[in-house]
């Protein structure tokens, strides 16, 4: 019982020391500045993608329409 509250104890000082660590050199904030560029690449074909669809919505439906017509 002793030693897993010390294998508890340790793991738990790691995890204390380590999130000092990230907060002493702010690596945090480094490491979403560093994905800043790829998150944009992400989102802005996103964005073109949602006009891409908006468009090949509106021209199915006026598919559909002229087909309607012709029945």
């Amino acid at each position: 019982m002793g030693k897993v509250l010390l294998i508890i104890f340790g793991i738990l000082a790691a995890l204390f020391l380590l999130s000092l660590i990230i907060y002493f050199f702010n690596l945090d904030m480094k490491l979403a500045a560093a994905m800043t560029p790829l998150m944009n690449r992400f989102y802005d074909r996103k964005d073109a993608r949602r006009k891409q669809r908006a468009e090949s919505a509106k021209s199915a439906a006026g598919k559909e329409k002229r087909d309607d017509s012709v029945r």
